[in-house]
This record gives C-alpha cells, structure tokens and sequence, in this order.
C-alpha cells in the first residue's frame, strides 16, 4: 500500500503534467546531496525510494580499481579492501554498495527534499514550455500589458501572460509615451534562455510589426491577391510601403487605403498617427525609384551600376519636397530601393547641358506569379464535362476569383454550341423580355383597305424596327394618297358629281333612245363618230332623260 509520500508526489506530477518518474529520480538525487554531511561529504550516495510502499534505502558506492590507478579513496577501493568489506571477488571496474543506517532525521530531510524538488521541476517545465511557446511566435504579433516603466525609459515591461517581455529603448517609439496598464500590439524579435529563464524580446519600431499590421487590417494581403514588396520606416514620423497587385482587377493601393481611407487609418491610429506613404511597385527599377520619390514628380532619372547610385532630376518648385524635411522622403526611398539617390534641380541639368532621361510610364496592371512548371503539371486535370451552371468556376480559387480553363482549338465543322455561363444566362434572359416588351408596344400595321386595291403593300419591318429606305416609300404612299383624297374632294363639290354613280352603272341601263326628227344634222352626225351629247347640266357626256 502506498504511503501519503508516494500519492502526494504522484499527484503533483499529474497535476503538472510532470512525469512521475523523472520526479522520483530528482527527489532521489535531492536526498543524496543532503545526506552528505559530515564524513559522507566527499562519498557517493545512492538513495532508492520504493515506488510502492515509499521506503526511502540509502547506500554509499565505491568503484573496485587497482592499487596503481586509485586517487580518492573515498570513493575508489582495491580488490583487497572490498574483500575485508565483505565483498570478496570484485574485479577493476565493478561496483560496491554498502548500506547506509536510517536516521530518523531521514523522514524529514526526504519531504523537504521532495517539496523543494518538485517546485523546482515545475519551475523548470513551465520556463521549458513557455520558451517552446514563444520560440514559434518569433516574428509574430502579440499583444501585451505594460506592468513598469523603468527610469529613463530604458525598457518597458510587459505582461504577454504566461511570461513577461522587455520593450528596450531601441525598439521603442521615439513619440509614445508609454503608461502602466496601457494595451500594446508588439512585434516578438527575440526569444533565448536566460539564468532567470526564457526572455522574450519585443519591438515597436521594427518594420515587420507595420507589415504583420497590414496582414492582419487588409484582407487582399493575408490572402495573397495584394503583396508587400518592401518597407521603409522611420518608427514614429514616417513610412513608405511599396504593395504590387497578383490579380487582374484588383487595384492594389486602393485595396491597402479602403473605402475613405478606413484600412489604413486604422494602422495609423495603432502607431500612433505615423504618416504612411502607399507605392506602386514596378518591375522596371527607373519606374520604381521614380514612384518612392512621390509625393515628387520626376522628370529625368539615370542609373549608375558601379556606385548603385540613382541620378534624379525634379522640377525646381519641387526639390525641397522630393528631399523632404530634414533629407527624410529621399532617406526612406533609398532604403525602400536599395540605391543611392542623388537629387538636382532640373535648371541645373540645363545649364549644365546634360541629356534628360524621362523615367518610364508606371506599370498599371497586375503582375501576377510565375507558377513553376512541376506546379503546372501536378495541377489536377479538368473533367470531361462541366455543368453550364459551373462552367464559369471549374478550378477552385480564392474567394472572388475565377481560373477559367483556355479552350482548345476545335475544327468549325466539331464545333458545339456554346456553354453559357450564369451571367450570360441571366443577360440572355433580361434581353429576351425586353424584346418581348418592344413587340407588344409596337403599333400593329394597319389593315389592309379594300378602297385602295393599286395601293402597294408596306415591307413588313421585323421586330418593330424600320430602315430609312422603307421609311421613305411610306412617306411616299402617304403623298400619293393624299393628293387622291384631294382630287376626290374637288370632284365631289363640282355640280353633277352626284352623278358619277350613275355613270358606273350605265351598262346596266336600257340603250338610249333618240328622235331623229328633233335632232339636226350636226348632231346626228357626232351621234355617228361616238361623241357624247353633252347638256349644258351634265358634265359626265350624258343626256338626261325625257
């Protein structure tokens, strides 16, 4: 059965997450170096404690060497003194135990040794375990507590949790002030053991700190669509971030800046108001200098390979804002390059009659990722048949982007019809309804009148939509039928008009009948040739009746 030691001592390790075992073995260690007291100083001690029953044996060690080679013989023994032991038959290289009498200081010695012990192995598997924690966050950000502000601001304390962090002065921000209690977001620079345990160093001025910044404020660049390609930062007063687009479409200083400057605004209230310039970068290194330099203007600008230098011209107005106070614009565009930036006025170029480099216009689309070919070739091909509704989506990508597949060349007689994508489907249909629309609103072409049988029939216009051409004979029927409507008219309001109906029904009529006794020889001679006997009241060539 075991003894309240052993439960005590098994239930702390469980409670730590310590291993029972190596807790035993330093309990054990801990009693053997304070049983040396005495004339056991110098000896070695070997305790043992049962697992089981918690009995705690104790035994002093000796190593058997020959006469020759002992040099302590409190710890080394001949083979003839471990005889006269009481250990007869040892050979050079074994060992002896022999046993040490219990104390009844023993009991106590060991629970002050295990107390102590185990406290010291915790002590030591959290520093383990917090140095393990903190080594991965190395370049991370984190966010912490100031507990004390030491003199001078020599460093700052801060509370991360499960450790304490130091902010040195060298990685402070030269313009905040820094209060106990006051919430940080610091960047983790630096993590190594230490006699007082793991130490975790942070900073604020660092450039990566403004670079996790924008990971964490800007969506576009924690996905990859948008990329930081270098900073230049002044902690405190100024920074330039140069950010290049990876997707056609995506604008990528718009995307860094937000709706009304919202995204970058934020970051700059988390720095404590430091201006941020946002450039274009650009794969030709003259576009590139030239966009650091903004907010500038750069009229001529020549390389020097073999001083790295940059030779910039600038309107005269504008030099002091291309160098910027106290040399700080042309200071964060080398370091945003890499190259040293001389600056002139352009007069001085002219007087001096020296040719003009114009830098070249910025590259305004994106540059997307060269995938490597093994990428291309593991790429996991497409299937045979798409649904028309996921034709537009057949590769998964990021959220609002499509990877559509190039088609393949196909003869015009293999050709198939044309998938639609979603979009297209929905056009097609709103384009249909309109049309359907256009046609019922679309006067109906008039019915044909039978009154005018020689009048031609008008082109029929398709879908309610009539050429000039067709226009133009319209027209021209219409003037003709008017100009009928009017001869009609005046035909009408002529005396004896009202006789023309009589005149289309004279071959119905009875044949004329004529006395030859009241009609002289003129006008039986004009009845002869056809002539009409006219009346002095009927203009249409008839006689009225007797």
């Amino acid at each position: 059965m075991k003894n309240e030691f052993v439960i005590a001592i098994t239930q702390l390790s469980a409670e730590k997450n310590l291993d029972s075992d190596t807790v035993f073995a330093a309990v054990e260690a801990a009693m053997a170096s304070a049983l040396k007291k005495d004339d056991l100083q110098y000896a070695d001690i070997v305790v043992q404690i049962d697992r089981d029953t918690g009995d705690i044996q104790s035994w002093r060690r000796y190593e058997v060497m020959d006469d020759d080679d002992i040099e302590d013989d409190e710890i080394q023994v001949s083979p003839e003194r471990a005889a006269r032991m009481g250990h007869p038959g040892k050979q050079p290289g074994e060992d002896i135990l022999e046993k040490l009498e219990a104390t009844p200081n023993q009991g106590r010695i060991a629970a002050q040794t295990a107390k102590q012990v185990v406290l010291q192995r915790l002590r030591e598997a959290e520093r383990e375990s917090v140095f393990e924690d903190f080594t991965g966050k190395e370049g991370e950000l984190v966010s912490g507590t100031v507990l004390r502000v030491e003199g001078g601001r020599r460093q700052v304390i801060l509370d991360l949790g499960r450790t304490e962090a130091v902010l040195p002065a060298a990685e402070q921000i030269r313009a905040e002030h820094y209060r106990v209690g006051q919430r940080l977001r610091v960047f983790v620079k630096e993590v190594y053991k230490a006699s007082k345990g793991p130490q975790v160093v942070v900073s604020r001025a660092n450039p990566a700190l403004l670079k996790r910044l924008f990971e964490l404020e800007i969506p576009e660049i924690s996905r990859g669509v948008v990329e930081v390609m270098a900073i230049a930062r002044d902690a405190g007063h100024r920074a330039k971030v140069a950010v290049v687009s990876r997707q056609h479409g995506i604008d990528p200083i718009g995307a860094v800046v937000g709706v009304r400057g919202a995204r970058i605004q934020n970051i700059i209230n988390e720095l404590g108001g430091e201006r941020i310039d946002i450039i274009r970068w650009d794969p030709v290194e003259e576009a590139f200098v030239a966009n650091a330099l903004s907010p500038a203007e750069v009229v001529s600008i020549r390389f020097d390979q073999d001083t790295n230098t940059a030779f910039i011209a600038v309107p005269d107005k504008q030099l002091s804002l291309a160098i910027g106070k106290e040399g700080q614009n042309a200071r964060l565009a080398a370091q945003l390059t890499g190259r040293r930036i001389d600056i002139r006025p352009e007069s001085a170029l002219i007087q001096a009659g020296e040719d003009m480099y114009p830098p070249p216009e910025p590259n305004m689309e994106a540059i997307p990722l060269e995938r490597p070919a093994a990428t291309a070739a593991a790429a996991p091909a497409l299937p045979d048949s798409v649904a028309p509704s996921q034709a537009d989506y057949a590769r998964p990508g990021l959220p609002g982007e499509r990877t559509r597949p190039v088609p393949a060349a196909v003869p015009e007689q293999e050709e198939e019809e044309v998938r639609l994508t979603p979009e297209q489907e929905v056009l097609a249909e709103i384009v249909e309804a309109e049309e359907e629309v256009v046609a019922a609103v679309a006067p109906e072409p008039e019915p044909e009148r039978p009154a005018r049988p020689e009048r031609t029939e008008r082109p029929a216009a398709a879908g309610g939509i009539r050429f000039a051409e067709e226009i133009k004979e319209i027209q021209r029927l219409d003037e003709d039928e008017d100009d009928r409507g009017v001869r009609r008219d005046r035909r009408k309001k002529r005396p004896g008009a009202a006789a023309a109906p009589a005149r289309a029904r004279a071959p119905q009529r009875a044949p004329r009948r004529f006395d030859l006794d009241s009609l002289d020889e003129d006008e039986i001679e004009a009845a002869l040739h056809g002539d009409d006997f006219l009346d002095d009241d009927d203009e249409d060539g008839y006689e009225d009746e007797d």
